[in-house]
């Protein structure tokens, strides 16, 4: 004798509802899987259709987390199949979650790094090669990458980008000496992400320029500090470390030499 679907109870949760076999609860079941599989009271039911009943109803449930997770912001599949990871262990599940997705354009690894890169750009703040390796770590294929820096970073908004940094990060170490402000401004550009030679021909480009006066200050600010500081150390030695100092900050030896001249006078 067949088993038979004896009562269909609505739960307090919207859309899930329990299902009784022969008077007996059997499992839970969404609305849409229900609908889909024209579950009704009365109908006969078999070992077979129940397993299938209760796997559709763990991918539906799954599938309304991922739908959860990507209503907040744009998700890489990889992000995607590590939250349903936090849910489930059956990867056949996850993967028939993210083949809907995917089906549905819900994710698109594609659309991710186009948005990602038009708002780097936007951002004019990283290069081309810190994107491309932000993107990289999300475990987004290069192919994709390439694709969307191509069509979303050009030539001349690298260089425009490339410039707006050179300049803030120029003014951001004014404490600093001229060649050592030049050689942070660089380095700095270099790192986020901006070709070598593109950098080097922008720093040519922009021809900061040293102002002496304000450039021979600090260097008797920082000079008389590092002369202190020295002051364990006798005559000639006193005199070679605190030049060497300066000069690892960047400073012109002559403007040093003449400092030490001026503090030589002095005592």
């Amino acid at each position: 004798m067949a088993s038979k679907i004896t009562m269909i109870e609505a739960q307090k949760r919207k859309g899930r509802f329990n299902v009784y076999v022969d008077g007996v609860y059997a499992f839970p079941i969404s609305e849409n899987v229900m609908i889909k599989y024209r579950i009704f009271k009365g109908m006969e039911i078999d070992d077979e259709l129940k397993e299938e009943l209760v796997n559709a109803d763990d991918i539906s449930k799954l599938y309304s987390k991922a739908i959860n997770f990507l209503s907040h912001q744009l998700r890489t599949e990889n992000e995607v199949v590590k939250k349903l990871q936090t849910y489930s262990e059956n990867e056949q599940h996850i993967a028939a979650v993210m083949q809907k997705l995917v089906e549905l354009k819900l994710v698109n690894d594609q659309s991710y790094a186009d948005s990602y890169v038009r708002t780097e750009v936007k951002k004019q703040d990283k290069g081309p090669s810190n994107v491309f390796y932000k993107l990289k770590e999300k475990q987004i294929n290069e192919n994709l990458i390439e694709n969307a820096l191509n069509n979303f970073y050009s030539h001349e908004e690298m260089i425009e980008n490339c410039q707006i940094q050179a300049d803030k990060i120029f003014k951001k170490h004014k404490r600093d000496a001229f060649k050592n402000r030049l050689d942070k401004t660089k380095l700095a550009l270099m790192k986020k992400g901006y070709p070598t030679d593109v950098v080097l021909s922008i720093m040519e480009d922009m021809d900061f320029q040293v102002d002496e006066e304000d450039q021979m200050d600090l260097l008797r600010q920082q000079g008389e500090k590092i002369w202190h500081r020295n002051r364990k150390y006798d005559g000639m030695q006193r005199v070679m470390k605190t030049k060497q100092a300066l000069y690892r900050k960047g400073f012109d030896m002559d403007d040093i030499n003449s400092f030490i001249d001026d503090k030589n006078m002095d005592e």
